[in-house]
């Protein structure tokens, strides 16, 4: 778990300043078209993955669900990608069983094939991402927000709000 947590944390740190990878053209959840980076242009967006079996994406759900309800007014953006691990995560049916169950109400996209997982580097569920208003990956946290002595929420915050002080 070590060698994988430091391989994630390296891969973190060669995205930041890069651009955001690509968002899934396919089927979405609580939103009626696909959310695009075009779409997103001049707003800060974060940007999750996880699978509804891994206990640490759960353990994450709310502070995201958080995340969304604190920043919306400010044209913040929470966008789920839920990448599959087990067989039965990639049933579209189990995914919106799941965002009904875990109260989930930004979007999420379904990456059945882990086309964007790969496109984006994953290593690691969850991961969230700070994307900046130019489309920018800015940071972001690897596992748990709040394990052992945590600190994801504020550091997710700060950087937020960090980014939402920049000119577009």
């Amino acid at each position: 778990m070590m060698i994988t947590t430091a391989l994630a944390t390296l891969l973190l740190a060669q995205l930041n300043d890069a651009p955001a990878g690509p968002l899934p053209t396919g089927t979405w959840i609580n939103t009626e078209k696909p959310i695009s980076w075009e779409s997103r242009k001049g707003k800060v967006t974060l940007v999750h993955f996880w699978t509804f079996a891994c206990s640490n994406c759960k353990a994450n759900l709310p502070a995201y669900n958080n995340f969304a309800k604190e920043f919306e007014k400010r044209g913040v953006m929470v966008i789920g990608i839920h990448t599959p691990e087990l067989e039965f995560e990639k049933d579209e049916a189990n995914v919106r069983k799941a965002v009904e169950k875990q109260k989930i109400t930004y979007p999420v996209a379904i990456d059945a094939k882990g086309e964007i997982w790969n496109a984006w580097k994953q290593q690691v569920w969850p991961t969230i991402y700070v994307i900046d208003k130019k489309g920018t990956v800015r940071g972001g946290w690897i596992g748990e927000l709040e394990y052992g002595k945590g600190g994801g929420n504020a550091f997710i915050r700060k950087l937020v709000e960090r980014c939402l002080a920049e000119k577009s």
